[in-house]
């Protein structure tokens, strides 16, 4: 088309030159085809800027929201481990806290929640011909010590006593302190009796050896009863009890043996308690009554004075001699009051016959260990004689054979002290037990009273009669004073008398006596 335009400019006569026009307009045109695309590609350019520059503003946006999430990641991470490392110390805190609750802080053993809950368990999985047993263990007049020696030494024993346990049982026994002196070992899949009376024996036989108390020698005994289960008890609670019941059973036949469980072992028990209770009501009603037994001169045949023996007139049984219920009286520990109360009338009694003009009577009162490991049994003595007003040296007070082999370091310390005070002891049913010449030399006796087991022999042989005479001599030739007791024939008084024993009480002369009668005696053998 542009080479026609140039022909017909070219035929018609002059000839133009319109290539420079032609030209300058497509320098024009290609100038604004540029210009446009300039345009266009500033137009693209600015859009790339702005799309570069949002695009950077999104990764910045992007890596701030990644440094975000980083550190909220880590921090999540870090609470998860701070959660874990308080979840780990919340279940060591629970373990520590269930071992404290379920461990005996003194002896580290078991206690009794731990035994609780795995005997329940034990019984819930319970099979056919499955037998378990229970042992139950209870140190012997273990308040003695803990009185006389104080709790720390009573600790200390407590801790020497689960150490020699620990060597008596076998691995698969389970051994806890159940509380105080109270000590049980729960045996499974129990098979053989011979083996476990083995095993109780072995436990028995560790305790022939003294534990080692403030530098001394201390022997200690235990009572032992036994249950099994299913026979005696289908739950934690009833073989507990059956063996509790046990051991209380062994501790009535004497103390440091033990006992299977039997029904009829609640019946004794609860007729133990009652007679307990009724001990206490009669101590509250002053049911008790001194009488008196007179003493006799073998040489002039005077009353030299009386032995206090103690009565329950009980509402029911009569008169009850101290042989029913003196035993029950020292366990229970009522002892105490019932001596004291003995100790007041009987001394009440001895400064009215004084008062009468029989200065020279002495009184003799039982008393018995019991009585003299108790803290306050010196001044309670003491402030009787002081408000009666008696002189103390017409007081003798009564010590066994059996209560000298207990021998207490703070019973020998009141027996000491009340001697100072001017009243003078005797040693009580020698010839009973082991009428050991030693007990002469630990306490300050000035008579003793020779038992009438011991007397009953004189008539079978003359060996018997030999060791009497010599007796009575060994006493005396220690400036001592003997008192035969139980004297019921004209025999036995010759035979005394022919001995030179020094005095002699029995039914001979008279059964002890209530205080109006005595006191009629007295007057008549005047």
């Amino acid at each position: 088309m542009l080479n026609a335009m140039i022909n017909l400019e070219s035929q018609g006569g002059d000839k133009k030159y319109i290539i420079p026009y032609l030209t300058g307009n497509i320098f024009f045109i290609v100038a604004g085809i540029g210009i446009l695309l300039l345009i266009v590609l500033l137009i693209l350019h600015n859009r790339k800027s702005r799309a570069f520059k949002a695009l950077s503003g999104q990764k910045e946006e992007l890596a701030e929201d990644y440094q975000t999430l980083e550190n909220s990641y880590e921090e999540a991470v870090n609470t998860r481990n701070q959660y874990q490392l308080k979840n780990e110390e919340l279940k060591k805190s629970n373990e520590k806290l269930k071992k404290t609750a379920y461990t005996d802080l003194l002896t580290q053993l078991p206690n009794r929640y731990a035994l609780t809950e795995l005997v329940d368990n034990v019984m819930l999985t319970l099979r056919n011909e499955e037998v378990v047993a229970l042992m139950y263990i209870d140190v012997d007049d273990f308040k003695q010590i803990t009185d006389n020696l104080g709790h720390s030494y009573g600790d200390e024993l407590l801790i020497d006593i689960t150490h020699r346990l620990k060597q008596s049982i076998d691995e698969n026994d389970y051994l806890s302190r159940l509380g105080s002196d109270e000590f049980v070992i729960l045996t499974q899949n129990f098979t053989d009796i011979g083996e476990y009376e083995a095993k109780i024996k072995k436990i028995l036989k560790v305790f022939e050896y003294p534990f080692v108390l403030s530098l001394k020698e201390y022997f200690v005994t235990v009572s032992i009863g036994i249950a099994m289960a299913p026979k005696d008890g289908k739950t934690t609670q009833v073989l507990l009890k059956s063996a509790d019941t046990a051991m209380y059973s062994a501790k009535m036949t004497g103390k440091n043996t033990f006992t299977y469980f039997k029904p009829d072992m609640n019946d004794r028990i609860m007729e133990k308690i009652q007679n307990q209770a009724e001990l206490r009501r009669a101590i509250e009603k002053k049911e008790f009554v001194v009488y008196y037994q007179p003493q006799i001169d073998l040489k002039t045949g005077k009353i030299t004075g009386f032995e206090a023996l103690v009565r329950w007139e009980h509402a029911e049984k009569g008169v009850l001699k101290p042989s029913q219920f003196i035993k029950l009286s020292e366990e229970t520990g009522l002892i105490v009051p019932i001596g004291l109360m003995v100790m007041e009338e009987a001394l009440r009694q001895l400064k009215g016959w004084q008062d009468q003009g029989y200065k020279d009577l002495t009184m003799s009162i039982n008393t018995s260990v019991r009585q003299l490991k108790d803290n306050d049994f010196y001044q309670k003595v003491k402030e009787i004689i002081e408000r009666i007003g008696v002189n103390p040296a017409n007081i003798e007070l009564e010590i066994t054979e059996s209560s000298a082999l207990q021998e207490s370091e703070h019973a020998r310390h009141v027996i000491e002290a009340l001697n100072e005070l001017g009243i003078s002891f005797a040693l009580d049913d020698f010839g009973t037990g082991y009428s050991s010449m030693n007990y002469l030399k630990l306490y300050p006796i000035s008579n003793i009273k020779m038992d009438k087991s011991f007397l009953d022999t004189l008539f079978t042989d003359d060996f018997n009669k030999s060791i009497i005479e010599s007796t009575i001599a060994l006493v005396q030739s220690m400036n001592l004073t003997v008192t035969a007791e139980g004297i019921e024939s004209c025999e036995q008084e010759d035979f005394l008398k022919s001995a030179r024993c020094n005095k002699a009480q029995g039914y001979l002369y008279s059964e002890a006596l209530p205080a109006e009668q005595a006191d009629a005696y007295l007057i008549s053998n005047r």
